[in-house]
């Protein structure tokens, strides 16, 4: 099993204009960068330049479809 390591830059007031970041390692590698803002969720993949933006609405519907099943 791979040995995960998250490294969390926290703002140190609510965030409003800055992105919490949260970089995710496996193994030592990294697998990318999570950005958590009021607005969206963002992945930014490793080695990339762009990232992935969910606003929380369309995130939280694919959470609850990979809970139930239908994204297996």
């Amino acid at each position: 099993m791979p040995k995960h390591e998250i490294e969390a830059n926290l703002p140190a007031h609510r965030v409003v204009n800055t992105d919490l970041s949260v970089t995710i390692k496996s193994d030592g590698k990294a697998l990318g960068e999570l950005l958590i803002s009021k607005g969206s969720v963002d992945w930014r993949p490793a080695k990339h330049q762009y990232s992935v933006s969910l606003r929380w609405e369309t995130f939280a519907r694919l959470m609850e479809r990979w809970h139930d099943g239908d994204l297996k």
